[in-house]
C-alpha cells in the first residue's frame, strides 16, 4: 500500500483492453510528445504494454512519497502537478500537464518515491498507463524500441530539469 495510504487506482476505470483495443492508444500515443519522431509501428509496439484508464475530476493519480513505480502518458485532460512545503503544511501548484506529456517516469526509471502529487483538474482525463513490470517486459522483449524510448524520457526530463533551473534562478534574483 502507498505511505500516504491513499490508493490511487481507486479512482481509475479501465477504459478499454486486449489486442482490438491496442490500435486505439495506439493512436492516443502518436499524439503525445515522447512518440513524435518514432514510426507507427514502434508506437503499436510499445502500445501493447501499456493500458487506457478514465481519471475523474480530483483523482490524485500520483501521490508525493508513494514508492509505487509506474508512469502517465497524458492522453487527454489537464493535472496539476502539486508539492508539499518544506513543513508539510501547505500543498503549492508548481505546473499543470495536459495531453501530450507525460508524468511519474521519474520514479519508472530510478525507483524512488514519487517527488510529487498529481491531481487530475477542470475535466475527466484519459491516461496511459506503464507500470514497472510492463516497462521491464517491454525492455527485454522490445530492445531496439525501447532504447529509443529510453532516450526519449531522458530528453524530456533533461528539458524539464533546464525549465526548472531557468524558473529558479529568476527565483532567486528577487
Amino acid at each position: 500500500m502507498a505511505a500516504s495510504g491513499k490508493n490511487p487506482f481507486a479512482y481509475l476505470e479501465l477504459a478499454g483492453s486486449g489486442t482490438s483495443f491496442t490500435a486505439e492508444i495506439g493512436n492516443m500515443l502518436e499524439r503525445a510528445d515522447m512518440f513524435r519522431d518514432m514510426t507507427r509501428h514502434e508506437v503499436d509496439v510499445f502500445a501493447r504494454y501499456v493500458q487506457a484508464y478514465n481519471a475523474p475530476v480530483g483523482a490524485e493519480v500520483l501521490i508525493e512519497g508513494d514508492r509505487e513505480n509506474y508512469m502517465f502518458i497524458v492522453a487527454e485532460g489537464k493535472l496539476d502537478i502539486l508539492k508539499q512545503s518544506g513543513n508539510y503544511k501547505e500543498t503549492k501548484r508548481i505546473a499543470t500537464v495536459r495531453a501530450g506529456k507525460t508524468i511519474g517516469e521519474m520514479s519508472l526509471l530510478d525507483g524512488l518515491p514519487h517527488s510529487a502529487t498529481v491531481k487530475v483538474v477542470a475535466d475527466p482525463a484519459v491516461l496511459l498507463l506503464m507500470t514497472k513490470n510492463h516497462f521491464e517486459q517491454f525492455i527485454e522483449e522490445q530492445p531496439e524500441v525501447a532504447l529509443k524510448v529510453i532516450r526519449k524520457m531522458a530528453t524530456l526530463m533533461s528539458l524539464r530539469l533546464r525549465q526548472t533551473s531557468g524558473v529558479l534562478i529568476d527565483y532567486l534574483k528577487d
